[in-house]
């Protein structure tokens, strides 16, 4: 059994509080209107949901994927007691997102914002999926990033990558440099190991 499978009864009750300003802090800091459409990388048990839709009002769609099949009936539990009626969940491999896949699904491979949430510290070709991701920003669109990252391991780091199977030592923020236009991170959490950042679209030479 994959290992997120393993602990999804357990997240919320052990991670929810330790993101919540991080979480605010990035949702607050995006353009998010009522109509927009939200692409949410590893969306887990969906913490970010009653965010996203506080803005959005129940209008506009949020596509949310993730690995793991027991985060994501967390995440059903969730959209079902709200009522919320625009989150679509998917089960997938965040390797295979790029527009074929989502066209096949009858999904629109444009959105106006997309989330990484504790994604790229946990996927696998962490680089292939932000570049894949990247291309599917609307012109004016937005990708916000909420991640550790630590060029050095120090006791917390190595206690997030034992715990979450991470590498917290992926330089994340250079490649998002490279990546997004007008990249900024906007504030730092948990004795500055975990980012939040905002970049626009896709630079046209990458």
């Amino acid at each position: 059994m994959y290992w997120y499978d393993k602990i999804a009864s357990l997240y919320d009750a052990s991670t929810a509080w330790l993101y919540k300003r991080a979480r605010v802090t990035l949702i607050e800091n995006l353009e998010i209107k009522k109509g927009s459409r939200i692409l949410v990388i590893a969306c887990g048990t969906g913490q970010s949901f009653e965010l996203l839709e506080k803005k959005l009002q129940n209008s506009g769609e949020i596509i949310a994927i993730d690995y793991s099949a027991g985060m994501l009936k967390i995440a059903q539990k969730k959209i079902k007691k709200h009522n919320w009626p625009n989150i679509r969940l998917i089960n997938m491999d965040a390797r295979d997102l790029n527009s074929e896949y989502l066209l096949e699904k009858n999904i629109k491979p444009s959105f106006d914002v997309i989330l990484a949430e504790l994604a790229f510290s946990v996927i696998p070709d962490w680089e292939k999926v932000m570049k894949s991701s990247a291309s599917l920003l609307s012109e004016n669109g937005e990708f916000g990033l909420l991640d550790w990252y630590r060029s050095k391991n120090n006791w917390l780091t190595k206690l997030v990558d034992y715990l979450a199977k991470a590498e917290t030592t992926r330089d994340t923020i250079s490649l998002a440099r490279e990546i997004f236009t007008e990249f900024t991170v906007i504030k730092k959490f948990l004795f500055n190991n975990v980012y939040v950042a905002i970049g626009k679209r896709q630079k046209l030479d990458k």
